[in-house]
C-alpha cells in the first residue's frame, strides 16, 4: 500500500489537485489500482451542480491520469518516464454519475508503447460497478 505522502514523491500533483488517495496495487511500468474518496467538502460541488452534486468528468480523467503517472513513475530511475504529460484522451466514457462521498477504484494497464509515448487504459468504478473507461496517452516530459 503507499499513501499520500510517498505518492506525493512519485508524481507532483500537491492538495488540492491531487487526485488520488493511496495506491493499493502497483506493477512499475505495467499496472497500477488507486483509490480516491471524492470529499463532500470540496468546493467543486457548490458550481457543480448545487442541486445535485456530481464530479466533473474531466477531473475523473485527471484521477486517471495521476494513477497512470504513479504507474510510469515507479520503480528503478533508468525505467521510469520522469513526470508523464497527457498528450490524448481517447474514447473515454462516463456510465454513471459520481456524487460526493463516493469511493472510487481507478485501475490504469499499459497497452502500447512507442518510445516515450504510452497508450493507457483506464477504468473507474464504484462499488464494483463501472462509472468510466477510456483511453489516454501519454508522453515523457523530460
Amino acid at each position: 500500500m503507499i499513501e499520500r505522502n510517498e505518492i506525493e514523491k512519485i508524481i507532483p500533483h500537491r492538495p488540492p489537485f491531487l487526485w488520488i488517495d493511496r495506491v493499493e496495487e502497483l506493477e512499475p511500468g505495467i499496472r497500477c489500482v488507486a483509490w480516491l474518496l471524492v470529499d463532500a467538502e470540496n468546493p467543486i460541488f457548490a458550481g457543480h451542480f448545487p442541486a445535485r452534486p456530481i464530479l466533473p468528468g474531466v477531473l475523473i480523467i485527471e484521477a486517471v491520469a495521476q494513477t497512470a503517472a504513479v504507474m510510469m513513475g515507479s520503480g528503478p530511475p533508468a525505467e521510469t518516464m520522469g513526470t508523464a504529460l497527457l498528450a490524448a484522451v481517447n474514447r473515454f466514457k462516463f456510465l454513471k454519475p459520481v456524487a460526493p462521498g463516493t469511493m472510487l477504484r481507478i485501475e490504469t494497464t499499459k497497452l502500447t508503447q512507442v518510445g516515450t509515448m504510452v497508450c493507457i487504459e483506464g477504468t473507474v468504478s464504484a462499488l464494483g460497478e463501472k462509472v468510466a473507461s477510456g483511453e489516454l496517452l501519454v508522453v515523457s516530459g523530460r
